[in-house]
């Protein structure tokens, strides 16, 4: 028997978009995850519509709904290996069915192939921003003299750098919770060591295990960036 969520998404798809071809399920609902808070994260491709995302309340649910059709996907595809994040891609790997299409074969075959090679290669140039870029902020936490300057600093810094780790190794990020869980999946070690020096300044204000971390990750790429960096620079 369908569970509460699946029953309110069949009759979402059937009310807003009943031309659609195929419609999936995905996130935590798919999974029989949900909280109390969790969106309804609908894929739902329609050869009638443009690629969009709209929001909805529906029933009291609320409804994330990714459309598409058969000649916008891969375009975004291609963009997911720009950024190193495959949304669409796992939605479509893995959500669950709700309403079927021969087409939905293929575009799941063609998902499957996507997530698999993973994002586009950091460059030299992305690297040796990134050396430059984190590396002043790494200056910034550890000269901060007020912790609450250090906590904003060092915030960003542990979006960023977890980021940097994963792209750099040619692996998926993610956003929020996506990127932990991205970090656990590609290094467990890692990830511990890094959320411990997280909670080291968090819990005591020491600045020390965050600054080695950091350091240990950029030394095989030669060091923090200063002297020499340049951006936008005509030849």
């Amino acid at each position: 028997m369908p569970s509460h969520a699946q029953q309110i998404a069949i009759s979402f798809i059937d009310q807003v978009f009943p031309s659609c071809q195929f419609a999936l399920l995905a996130g935590s609902a798919s999974r029989g995850e949900e909280t109390p808070t969790s969106d309804l994260d609908l894929v739902l491709f329609d050869e009638q519509l443009p690629p969009y995302r709209e929001s909805f309340i529906y029933e009291g649910t609320r409804v994330e709904a990714f459309i598409h059709n058969q000649n916008t996907y891969m375009e975004e595809f291609n963009r997911e290996k720009e950024i190193g994040r495959p949304i669409l891609g796992n939605m479509i790997l893995e959500g669950m069915l709700l309403k079927e299409h021969e087409s939905y074969f293929s575009i799941l075959e063609a998902a499957k192939k996507h997530v698999s090679e993973g994002p586009i290669p950091l460059n030299a140039a992305y690297i040796q921003a990134s050396r430059y870029f984190i590396g002043d902020l790494v200056d910034d936490f550890s000269d901060a003299k007020h912790k609450q300057e250090a906590l904003i600093t060092l915030n960003q810094l542990s979006l960023e750098l977890p980021d940097f780790i994963l792209r750099l190794n040619n692996q998926w990020s993610g956003r929020g919770k996506g990127l932990t869980r991205a970090f656990y999946t590609y290094d467990q070690k890692l990830a511990d060591a890094f959320f411990e020096s997280l909670e080291a300044f968090y819990r005591d204000e020491n600045k020390e295990p965050f600054l080695q971390f950091t350091t240990e990750i950029y030394k095989p790429l030669g060091g923090f960036l200063f002297d020499g960096f340049s951006m936008g620079k005509n030849s």
